[in-house]
């Protein structure tokens, strides 16, 4: 093999592994505590959590996010009807269908909802104004509780099943709600069903359809924020490569559907 063509190869050995570095992204944690117990195995399209029990009576917590599209072609608006157990309420019946109004598949009628609850309210800490789907609908403001609350709600408007999710996410000091016990902060988030792909994760404030390996689920709700529960990071690599989605008042990275990027 000559020079040239050697160098040809190894060059496109390297781009086939960078782009192998960026398909998936992961990240192990070790969690201590009597409330490390919250956390449990978890699987869902995309993102899957391991839970292992070390000697030391610690948990190692294994992330792994997937950086491949979602393969989900599932129709809209869906042929179930809608939650039956839905809060009457015909100005967010309005919102929610104009949002998703002209989307001829779940996923982008996901993408068309979430993005008009990001560029429609705003993140406010304040932990004494109210987060149910109504309040949050009529202040416009909410902290990430409900958002997520308001989120979901819109969504089961246009029969897209959806639930919140609980747990933690990593972030760097000095962010809002940062807990150096965990090494970020408590979170919410929410979950999508797709009829032919199951759960999606999704963060209505900063991302569709994924989320990162800085997200780790609890594997059944906290009915009061953990009192002893310690988080530290152990190793972590890759990184996810989705497009970019910037509005006014939010930036959302965007988990390409239907197999294309």
């Amino acid at each position: 093999m000559t020079r040239r063509g050697a160098a040809g190869l190894f060059a496109a050995v390297a781009v086939v592994a960078a782009r192998a570095v960026l398909a998936d992204e992961r990240a192990v944690y070790r969690a201590a505590g009597p409330d490390a117990g919250l956390f449990d195995h978890y699987d869902n399209d995309g993102y899957s959590l391991a839970v292992s029990p070390r000697s030391d009576g610690s948990l190692e917590l294994s992330v792994r996010v997937s950086g491949g599209p979602l393969e989900s072609r599932a129709p809209f608006p869906p042929e179930g009807l809608r939650d039956a157990a839905l809060a009457a309420s015909p100005e967010r019946d309005v919102f929610a269908r104009a949002l998703a109004g002209g989307a001829a598949t779940q996923a982008e009628a996901v993408e068309r909802v979430l993005s008009g609850v990001a560029s429609a309210v705003r993140y406010d800490p304040d932990r004494h104004r109210r987060q149910d789907p109504a309040s949050v609908f009529s202040s416009r403001r909410a902290h990430c509780v409900g958002i997520s609350e308001l989120a979901v709600d819109l969504l089961r408007r246009v029969a897209i099943p959806a639930r919140t999710v609980q747990g933690i996410l990593r972030s760097k000091p000095g962010s809002d709600g940062y807990d150096a016990r965990i090494g970020g902060v408590y979170h919410r988030w929410i979950e999508i069903y797709y009829p032919d792909r199951g759960f999606v994760f999704s963060d209505p404030s900063s991302s569709i359809n994924a989320v990162d390996a800085r997200y780790v689920p609890f594997g059944r709700r906290a009915l009061e924020r953990p009192r002893d529960l310690t988080v530290i990071a152990v190793e972590a690599s890759g990184r996810l490569d989705f497009p970019v989605r910037r509005l006014p008042e939010a930036t959302l990275r965007v988990r390409p559907a239907g197999g294309s990027r």
